[in-house]
């Protein structure tokens, strides 16, 4: 990519991530070096499931400033502590941590967005270089600050026309006209985990529920008619906006707990279909933790007769771990890691604020 990169160096990286679902922290041993093209290595990886206390405290609330600080600094504790006993764990090397940070709100069409868990925590309790805070930059040049892994997608994962991600929201990136494009297609697990904690469990085991019970037809029409769905990209998608659009919809209705999240799985299996179609998608690669959902799965082969090739086990689970730690690489070296054509972004550009440790504290 640039002549400032070392292409005989291993540059070894460990990348977190927390995404909306509230599923965990997961952390991301991954090496990375380049001859022609990037290449990548998962050395070690894990999961990390948030307790009921953490899960209680990364639901968004409309905190006073003092409040959402000492939470900040707490999380940010949290990943200091967990990314210290993982490297100390594995005997690891680390030349530096990327940190994705949890979302805590996200409005772009303010100019707002807010990650918690601060880089400085991070870095003065390993001792090891940081870069946090990858979506500010984005939002202020009047982007959306989302989707950022498409550069990943796009460098490190090139044999595949598009990449579908199925997390808390589903969102896809492909190329059209030579640019990377990239945007959020609609909510998944972040609406289906509400409804399946309700019936006590994480989530829906591999869309059994949802593959037992009868959908709602009515609800799915309505869910399908969202003015959102109707938007071209870029566009993103928050837990705000599910607060404010989903959830009032469905309590409108009388319907069990079952039947709203078959419903939820197949306004979603309906809205990645079109999105396929519509953009002549005929083969992608699925990551996330949706691509566990068997009946999910099914569905969008069945609905959008594509060739739908689900990631290894690895990169399923921690492909966004893997690919903020290939952004925090791009940040040191003072690269684009951010494109305009895939955020609506005046230009592209560097993100991400980089935190060096202070040896006096270590």
């Amino acid at each position: 990519m640039s002549e400032k990169f070392n292409r005989k160096r291993l540059y070894k990286a460990l990348g977190l991530m927390s995404g909306t679902s509230l599923d965990g922290l997961d952390i991301c041993a991954v090496e990375f070096w380049q001859d022609e093209a990037w290449h990548f290595r998962i050395n070690q990886a894990i999961t990390l499931p948030y307790s009921d206390e953490w899960q209680e405290k990364l639901q968004y609330k409309n905190l006073s400033a003092e409040a959402l600080l000492e939470l900040n600094h707490s999380y940010g504790t949290y990943l200091a502590q967990a990314s210290k006993k993982f490297i100390d764990d594995h005997q690891l090397a680390v030349d530096f941590i990327a940190s994705h940070g949890h979302t805590w709100f996200h409005q772009p069409h303010k100019g707002i967005t807010y990650q918690l868990g601060g880089g400085s925590e991070i870095a003065a309790f390993t001792g090891i270089t940081t870069i946090t805070d990858f979506r500010s930059n984005d939002v202020i040049l009047g982007g959306q600050g989302a989707p950022l892994v498409p550069i990943g997608d796009r460098d490190l994962f090139a044999e595949h026309q598009a990449c579908l991600n199925l997390g808390g929201f589903a969102n896809i990136s492909f190329d059209r006209d030579e640019q990377r494009i990239a945007f959020d297609i609609c909510p998944l697990n972040i609406a289906l985990n509400f409804y399946c904690q309700k019936l006590g469990l994480p989530y829906d085991d591999g869309g059994v529920i949802a593959a037992t019970f009868p959908f709602d037809q009515d609800l799915v029409a309505e869910l399908d008619a969202l003015e959102f769905y109707q938007k071209r990209p870029p566009k993103s998608l928050g837990i705000e906006w599910v607060q404010k659009e989903i959830f009032p919809l469905i309590a409108r209705r009388a319907l069990s707990l079952e039947v709203i999240i078959s419903s939820l799985s197949e306004h979603s299996a309906r809205q990645i279909s079109n999105c396929l179609i519509t953009n002549n998608i005929q083969n992608c690669l699925i990551s996330g933790g949706g691509g566990l959902n068997e009946h999910l799965i099914d569905r969008i082969r069945f609905l959008s007769n594509k060739k739908i090739t689900v990631a290894s086990e690895e990169v399923l689970h921690f492909k966004e771990a893997l690919i903020f730690a290939y952004l925090g690489l791009l940040a040191l070296n003072e690269k684009v890691n951010v494109l305009s054509s895939v955020t609506g972004a005046r230009k592209d550009h560097c993100s991400g604020r980089i935190f060096k440790p202070r040896f006096d504290q270590i």
